[in-house]
């Protein structure tokens, strides 16, 4: 081995890696897409910025290869998460240099391990001691299970504040399922990292509210183990082990990430009876994850003695760990990660340094830390003279960061820090999320390589359930061509638009009607708009409209004047001076999930032909998508717009609700019955008594009865609509006459449907709307989609087992003027700082 390339230089683990390369004689390269410490290491001789994994994992996997090339690199050592994305990038087989060089398992692998669901089959499957574990994929069974917690406490269950787990400490026995029905339990997502949203729950208490559950991001409840828990680091080729080191974190940052280690004896020691037969245990599972597996890569376990008890296996890390910072450079570890000669090579062996094929590299340092984390979160911890002693003790551990003459400069360090900081900032998270925010992979599948095309190298997303038709947009903007132009489809929509190529999408784009005026030119004054295109009418007009909506006069009053003064501040910003990027003129897009590198591109040719215009983005949010972190990574401002609901529809549990199955019940027994609205081949439309009477039952409800700021949609946009195959309309007939009706539309992995109508005047207990909302949530479930429940009716909508997001609008200012930028500015903090809480406290 002449060269090798290690990625996720940002992480100490590939700093002591580097380190240990460079003195078995490896030429060390390094790569990062943020600056990284190991790049002051002494043992680099190479070290590159290249683009982010996670959002731009196609770029990365490529700036990689072409560093291996150029170094004649023969092995490339992932150590962070960046790991997936490499591995998932090498297994299309379509970036040349990566097959024979990625020392990292195939994705499909390295998913069983690190999704802590998946890992907990495998270790059933092998008959593995481990927590037993329920995992949970929507929020309706999430409350479920809770409610029955706290039905089913016995009065001998004490309960104790929901915390942190801290699993240094003791816990209750393994026990029955999850701990039981009520009993103490730890809840974790199935893909995260640091323990940093594992949650301990005590008897008795309810589950804590953790957010979005989906199939692709399910919770588990796991019954706690009582013990002390042990990590082990590992390294593996084709099923052996050839690196194993046992350890304990003593020190942490947080619940799970730790910053002070002490090797744990593999062999009896008169110190510490009893400790080598958990290690013994530990190897003899991590030997047998790696042979049943055929693994060849780094991996970690977390596990827990429980003395005579033996040892139990929480989750998995696959990929470097902490047990790293204990070797040394005389432990042969290098020769861990490179494939064995024959044994009969004897020569070659020797030359090779390498293991003999039973023996194992393991650590020889005792003790090990994090210098500057070391004191940043031990020093807070100090209560007690007896912590003082333990800090202080282990203060006198080698510091990986500034120990012997490999010191990383105290500026390197601070700078790491700040950059961490600033992600922390941007993405809301903490510190330590923050290390891992541009290359973390949370089970997303792979995207479209942006150079080739979806078409151009076989997909290797999941093709998303469509009923959108192919050439769509392109026909949509043909249909706002024609003479009357948008206002023919909704008198209250006057724009005009265009297509943009985004990523491998093709979208609409909607544009104000004069849209390139000079910036000092007068705008053109007329009746609000739709909020559909008008930012305007969405955060100050429709905001006044809900005024009503608020319990207290006096808040009423006051937020009157704050709306006021808002709509006075925001006049700078000419709010309306926008080009929207996949606006379809409805109240809900489904927008697809581009690369950051897509959007950035598409943000600079509107702002190229259109420089008096603000860029937008219109129903953004993070269910099941990155794009509100992609959009914010590009420069964009995401302003909260309203508050949507999600239904699980893709399982069954949101048919067990009682208020659905009463809905179901309702429309079995009414006469009613759902239909697909008839379509002419001739015309590709219903008729036009049909269309009429769409728009009619539609206007009834959103326009009558909630807002006229609402779009006013004609029977020409449904016919619009159903020619491009913007929506497909279901109608809710009986005796011949159509009572009701909704428009949908299937793409990205979920249906919503913006066009609902019926008859206001009919009996509310004929239950049209029940009816109607029943069909809509079957149809998502039919075509294996979640329903975006879109606004409005929340507590009719969670009542059947939604979930309530905040949805945004993006908008990019950066090419604008100051004024038109501070203006932005001010709308963006006044909703996000007084609205939102506003609207939350209220429940709407």
């Amino acid at each position: 081995m002449t060269a090798v390339l290690l990625t996720g230089s940002r992480a100490p683990v590939t700093l002591d890696l580097a380190r240990r390369f460079a003195a078995a004689g490896a030429f060390v390269v390094v790569a990062d897409s943020q600056p990284a410490l190991t790049s002051a290491s002494k043992a680099v001789g190479a070290s590159y910025r290249v683009p982010t994994a996670r959002f731009a994992p196609w770029e990365f996997a490529k700036a990689i290869a072409g560093i291996a090339e150029r170094h004649a690199v023969s092995l490339i050592v992932p150590t962070c998460e960046e790991i997936f994305w490499l591995a998932g990038v090498r297994d299309t087989g379509q970036v040349a240099g990566l097959d024979d060089r990625v020392f990292a398992p195939p994705l499909p692998v390295l998913r069983r391990l690190h999704d802590k669901a998946r890992f907990a089959d495998l270790l059933a499957e092998l008959g593995i001691p481990h927590p037993t574990t329920r995992v949970i994929d929507s929020g309706i069974e999430w409350r479920r299970l809770s409610r029955r917690r706290t039905q089913t406490a016995t009065p001998t269950q004490s309960a104790t504040p929901t915390q942190s787990v801290d699993r240094t400490q003791t816990a209750t026995r393994s026990g029955s399922a999850a701990g039981g029905e009520s009993g103490p339990v730890v809840a974790k997502p199935a893909l995260s990292r640091f323990g940093a949203f594992t949650r301990r729950i005590g008897a008795g208490e309810p589950l804590p509210d953790v957010g979005t559950l989906t199939p692709e991001h399910p919770w588990l409840v796991q019954e706690l183990i009582e013990g002390a828990e042990f990590c082990v680091h590992a390294v593996a080729i084709a099923g052996r082990l050839t690196a194993f080191a046992a350890y304990r974190p003593v020190a942490r940052a947080g619940p799970g990430a730790g910053v002070a280690f002490s090797r744990l004896a593999e062999h009896p020691t008169p110190t510490v009876p009893g400790e080598q037969d958990a290690v013994a245990a530990a190897r003899d599972i991590a030997e047998r994850i790696a042979a049943h597996l055929h693994l060849t890569g780094q991996f970690g376990l977390d596990l827990i003695d429980r003395g005579a008890d033996g040892v139990v296996v929480l989750e998995c890390n696959p990929r470097a760990t902490s047990g790293l910072h204990l070797y040394t450079d005389t432990d042969d570890l290098p020769a861990a990660f490179l494939p064995h000669p024959p044994a009969a090579d004897a020569a070659a062996l020797a030359i090779a340094g390498g293991l003999d094929g039973s023996r194992i590299a393991r650590p020889g340092s005792a003790f090990a830390r994090l210098g500057l984390p070391h004191a940043l979160y031990g020093l807070p911890s100090v209560r007690t003279g007896a912590d003082a002693v333990r800090f202080l003790r282990q203060s006198r551990y080698r510091d990986v960061l500034q120990g012997g003459s490999d010191r990383i400069p105290l500026g390197v360090l601070a700078r790491s820090l700040a950059v961490q900081a600033a992600v922390a900032v941007r993405s809301r998270s903490s510190l330590l999320a923050a290390s891992t925010h541009d290359i973390e992979w949370n089970g997303e599948p792979l995207p479209p390589d942006p150079g080739i095309g979806a078409a151009g190298h076989g997909r290797t997303a999941e093709i998303d359930a469509t009923t959108l038709a192919p050439g769509w947009a392109e026909a949509l903007v043909a249909e706002t061509a024609r003479p009357g132009g948008t206002r023919d489809l909704a008198p209250n929509i006057d724009v005009r638009m265009e297509t943009l190529q985004v990523g491998n999408d093709v979208l609409p784009v909607t544009l104000p009607r004069k849209a390139d005026l000079p910036a000092r030119a007068p705008r053109p004054t007329h009746p609000p708009q739709s909020y559909v295109v008008s930012p305007r009418t969405h955060y100050l007009h429709y905001s006044r409209e809900e005024l009503t909506e608020l319990s207290s006069p006096a808040l009423r009053f006051a937020a009157a004047r704050v709306i006021d003064l808002l709509d006075r501040l925001t006049r700078p910003a000419r709010l309306d001076d926008i080009a929207f990027i996949g606006n379809s003129l409805l109240s809900t897009n489904l927008q697809p999930d581009p690369s950051e590198s897509a959007i950035r591109a598409a943000t600079a040719d509107l702002a190229t032909r259109h420089p008096h215009l603000a860029v937008g983005w219109r129903s953004v949010h993070g269910r099941g998508s990155n794009l509100p972190e992609t959009l914010r990574r590009a420069g964009y401002r995401l302003i909260p717009s309203r508050n949507v609901l999600f239904l699980p529809t893709r399982g069954t549990a949101w048919r067990r609700m009682r208020d659905t199955r009463r809905d179901a019940e309702l429309l079995e027994r009414s006469g009613y019955r759902l239909a697909p609205a008839a379509i002419d081949p001739a015309t590709g439309t219903s008729d036009l008594a049909t269309r009429t009477r769409i728009a009619h039952l539609y206007d009834l409800l959103y326009v009558d009865k909630y807002s006229a700021l609402n779009p006013r949609y004609t029977a020409e946009f449904v016919g619009a609509a159903q020619r491009t195959g913007l929506l497909r309309f279901t109608l809710l007939e009986r005796d011949g006459r159509i009572d009701g009706v909704f428009g949908y539309v299937v793409a990205h992995g979920q249906l919503a449907a913006p066009v609902v109508g019926y008859d206001t005047a009919r009996p509310q207990e004929d239950g049209l709307y029940r009816m109607l909302s029943y069909g809509i949530a079957s149809t998502a479930h039919e075509a294996g989609v979640d329903l975006h429940g879109s606004s409005g009716v929340a507590a009719f909508k969670r009542n059947r087992g939604a979930d309530a997001e905040i949805e945004y609008t993006a908008v990019s200012t950066r090419h604008l003027a100051w004024p038109r930028r501070a203006a932005w500015a001010i709308l963006g903090t006044a909703i996000d700082r007084i609205a939102v809480p506003l609207v939350q406290r209220q429940g709407l």
